[in-house]
C-alpha cells in the first residue's frame, strides 16, 4: 500500500490535470501557451523525481 503526503497528492493532481489539458480541444491552447521551455524543464523533473520515489517505494 503507498502513502502519498498530501503535496505528493497535490503533485499528482496536478500531473493529471496536464493530461486533461492536452487531451482536450478547450483546454489545448491554453497549456500550449503555458508550456514554455522552463516550464516543460521544471516538470519533466519533479515527474522523474516523483517517478523514481515511487519504483522505490513499490520495490521494497
Amino acid at each position: 500500500n503507498l502513502e502519498l503526503e498530501e503535496d505528493q497528492k497535490d503533485l499528482m493532481d496536478t500531473i493529471s490535470a496536464f493530461n486533461l489539458q492536452a487531451r482536450y480541444d478547450g483546454y489545448k491552447m491554453e497549456f500550449y501557451q503555458k508550456c514554455s521551455k522552463g516550464f516543460a524543464e521544471k516538470w519533466t523533473d519533479v515527474i522523474k523525481e516523483f517517478r523514481e520515489w515511487m519504483k522505490k517505494k513499490l520495490i521494497i
